[in-house]
């Protein structure tokens, strides 16, 4: 018997039950397409996190106080400088305010950063309008694309060349009055602040409107990716346990982990939904098989011999796996590209109703100010394409015809050694 006309047998077969075999190809369809959605969300995230690491640069360290009690001076900077291989000491200062515009009030950030640092840590940053506050100037900042043009207001939050009254403490706040002189154009994420969320001023500017002479974060940049280890484990000699240390390699590491344990853990639990449809396919396939028993019956009275009845029933089997697999892989990748914006639009509708109310507001006192503040801006301004490679899509039909054959193998093999004699006294 040729195979053209096993197969032609195997399809006549899943036509004559309709309904059963769509039931059939439902189950490896969802189960395909949680597969290749899950991967390539997990793989998509992972990318995304990595590119936005690397924006800073290999050579990256960060410094915060471990405690509250840890001041970060000027003497800090002159000590660090003093490693070698050391290239850029950054300080940066950062505080949690409340902001009074043009559509209410808002809690956000405002970074204390000189202009000549603004290239090193965000490459590709650009003004939109006005210009860069000046680094001796005291009442000027510059607002971020998403403060002055929060997405939930039709009119702009800010104005440049308008003054905006901050906020700032807890209990007995205290509000200074500072003007805006310009605002960037829309950056994205990036891997230690929001820069579409936050006002930035000048060092000097933020100390002064926080009234401390301290440092948020000391940020650390190498002549050469390689010698970081080394500058790191000599800031450790000489600071101890007092500092929070952390590399971009290792946030790049960090991520990578956690996103490869998260898409073995979520492809797993897609696999066992195709792994269940598998079972389905057993099951129907054996009650086809029962109900055909005075057809197979004919079928070995006429010559078809045993293998041509099990390969006949296998063929069943990949056709299920195959038109199930494939239509799983259409919808998974839809799913795939749907997903981000989705999650994206429901972030931001929290986010924005948290922020509103206040939930973010941070003490300035506190040792690491506003680090709550930038992981939520963070995430709602993080943005990833799923990634779907030929690769992943080959392995998933493979393993959705795989589950597919071996269900049927019993049916098929009880099928094929079934008696004729038998068989054709079947009712």
């Amino acid at each position: 018997m040729r195979v053209s006309d096993i197969l032609i047998w195997g399809f006549r077969g899943i036509r004559q039950r309709k309904l059963r075999s769509a039931l059939t190809v439902l189950g490896i369809m969802v189960g395909s397409a949680a597969l290749i959605a899950l991967i390539s969300q997990t793989q998509g995230i992972q990318m995304g996190i990595l590119a936005e690491v690397d924006k800073l640069g290999s050579n990256t360290i960060t410094i915060r106080p471990q405690t509250s009690s840890v001041l970060l001076t000027q003497s800090d900077l002159n000590r660090l400088t003093q490693i070698g291989g050391v290239q850029y000491v950054i300080p940066v200062t950062a505080a949690s305010v409340k902001v009074y515009g043009l559509g209410g009030t808002r809690t956000m950030n405002i970074l204390g950063l000189d202009q000549y640092y603004l290239e090193l840590l965000f490459p590709g940053l650009k003004l939109q309008d006005g210009r860069l506050c000046g680094d001796n100037n005291f009442s000027e900042v510059v607002a971020g694309h998403n403060v002055r043009y929060p997405q939930d207001l039709s009119t702009p939050f800010l104005n440049i060349d308008q003054s905006v009254t901050l906020e700032l403490g807890g209990r007995e706040p205290v509000r200074k009055v500072l003007n805006v002189v310009g605002s960037f154009a829309n950056y994205g994420a990036s891997t230690l602040f929001s820069v579409d969320d936050s006002l930035f001023t000048s060092t000097r500017g933020a100390q002064m409107l926080t009234n401390r002479q301290s440092y948020s974060m000391i940020i650390v940049k190498t002549y050469d990716p390689t010698t970081i280890n080394d500058v790191i484990a000599n800031i450790r000699i000489i600071y101890g346990t007092n500092l929070n240390i952390l590399s971009i390699q290792q946030i790049a590491q960090i991520a990578t982990i956690i996103t490869n344990a998260l898409g073995i853990l979520l492809g797993a639990i897609a696999g066992i939904s195709l792994l269940v449809a598998g079972l389905g396919i057993m099951n129907i396939m054996v009650v086809s098989v029962i109900e055909r028993t005075r057809e197979i019956g004919v079928m070995k009275a006429l010559g078809f011999r045993g293998r041509e009845v099990l390969a006949i029933f296998l063929s069943e089997a990949l056709f299920l796996g195959i038109i199930g697999g494939v239509l799983g892989l259409i919808l998974g990748g839809g799913v795939s590209y749907a997903l981000p914006q989705i999650l994206s639009s429901s972030q931001n509708q929290t986010f924005e109703t948290i922020s509103q109310s206040g939930g973010f507001s941070m003490s300035p006192q506190t040792g690491a100010e506003g680090g709550a503040f930038y992981s939520m801006s963070q995430m709602t301004n993080f943005s990833y394409q799923p990634m779907i490679s030929i690769e992943n899509v080959l392995q998933i039909l493979l393993f959705a015809i795989f589950v597919s054959l071996f269900a049927g193998i019993y049916p098929a093999r009880r099928a094929s050694r079934m008696d004729p004699i038998e068989a054709l006294r079947h009712d």
